[in-house]
């Protein structure tokens, strides 16, 4: 296989693993695309989705920001990684930073699922992460 071709298999793989509730493993087959393609904004952006389901907030807004600075594709990482960014930041209590990062996503005009929305929600409105069950 092609390394892009090997990158898109392991995120896939990943994705499978997240969807039935494995994040360990869906992060050993992130690290494996990662492996490939260090500049994977995909890749980054799955393993900051893993730490943001898990609460680890440093660490998936670590992530973001790799997706941030890698190839940035597909192009809507960005938008959501900015937004993702902004509701770590209002969860952790970080409210101006939080603005910035929804001004952001909003700038890049990418309206990829509805992120304009999403993000123009939260300038105004601070984010609040939903209660689960398992809380």
């Amino acid at each position: 296989f092609s390394g892009p071709m090997r990158v898109a298999v392991a995120i896939r793989r990943g994705e499978m693993f997240v969807e039935a509730g494995n994040f360990p493993e869906a992060l050993k087959e992130y690290q494996r695309a990662l492996d490939t393609n260090r500049a994977s904004s995909l890749a980054h952006y799955r393993v900051g989705e893993v730490f943001f389901l898990q609460d680890n907030y440093q660490s998936a807004a670590n992530a973001f920001r790799e997706a941030l600075n890698g190839d940035l594709e597909p192009k809507w990482v960005e938008v959501w990684s900015h937004i993702n960014l902004g509701k770590i930041f209002d969860t952790t209590g970080q409210r101006e930073r939080a603005r910035n990062e929804f001004q952001l996503a909003i700038r890049t005009k990418d309206n990829t699922q509805g992120a304009q929305e999403e993000a123009a929600k939260y300038i105004d409105q601070p984010y609040k992460r939903p209660e689960r069950p398992d809380r």
